[in-house]
């Protein structure tokens, strides 16, 4: 019809380097919210649990939440693996793209460059997932009263070794400083690296298998 839009032609030029840096961080940023969620939905529970233990029995309380720390941590895992099989795909549908383009040929689809696996993306997001701990950390640091109920919802998985570890004030504050909880985003940053490298290695064993057959397929065939 006359009165229709005409189609946009589709872009497929190569983002640049800035282009790029920001679409990676877009795609990090993205990828720690879920884990982060995990670790926080863990504090929650491990604070409203914690609430619920007679007495002082800070054994109980430790056990319990070292068990929620776990949890949160396996949902970490799980999800960066998933991530690290999903990076991989696409850095070989990027190598397929790269390798037609330096042929002269077009390459159809919807590849996204920032979703291409990377050795330090996992280690990467699981910072991110850390950075929340530090923000609250620097905060309590300074401002503890207004800043540690914020800092026990939201990063409750950090605090509360510091806690354990250094004991509490009778004014309710930590025995030792805040800012150590800090340490204690390498838990995030090492699950979430591994995970991320071992659900990339599953998936390139498991391409290099499948090409294996193809290839044993192939090679019987021709014998026939």
């Amino acid at each position: 019809m006359l009165n229709e839009k005409p189609k946009k032609e589709r872009n497929d030029a190569e983002p640049t380097k800035s282009q790029l840096f920001w679409r990676i961080q877009r795609e990090c940023w993205r990828r720690m919210v879920t884990p982060y969620l995990m670790y926080l939905f863990m504090s929650l529970l491990l604070l409203s649990i914690q609430a619920f233990v007679p007495g002082d029995n800070s054994v109980i309380e430790i056990v319990i939440g070292i068990a929620c720390i776990l949890v949160g941590a396996f949902f970490n895992a799980h999800l960066l693996y998933n991530t690290g099989i999903l990076h991989y795909d696409t850095y070989l549908t990027g190598e397929i793209h790269r390798r037609n383009a330096s042929y002269g040929i077009r390459s159809g689809g919807d590849h996204r460059p920032e979703r291409e696996f990377r050795p330090w993306k996992g280690f990467y997001i699981g910072f991110l997932i850390g950075v929340p701990v530090i923000l609250f950390a620097v905060l309590a640091h300074f401002f503890y009263q207004v800043a540690s109920l914020f800092f026990i919802m939201f990063a409750g998985w950090a605090l509360a070794p510091i806690a354990w570890i250094g004991g509490t004030l009778e004014g309710g504050g930590l025995a030792i400083d805040a800012l150590w909880s800090i340490l204690f985003i390498l838990l995030p940053i090492l699950v979430s690296g591994i995970a991320y490298l071992v659900g990339a290695y599953v998936e390139k064993k498991r391409k290099s298998e499948a090409e294996a057959r193809d290839e044993a397929v192939k090679a019987a065939g021709k014998k026939k």
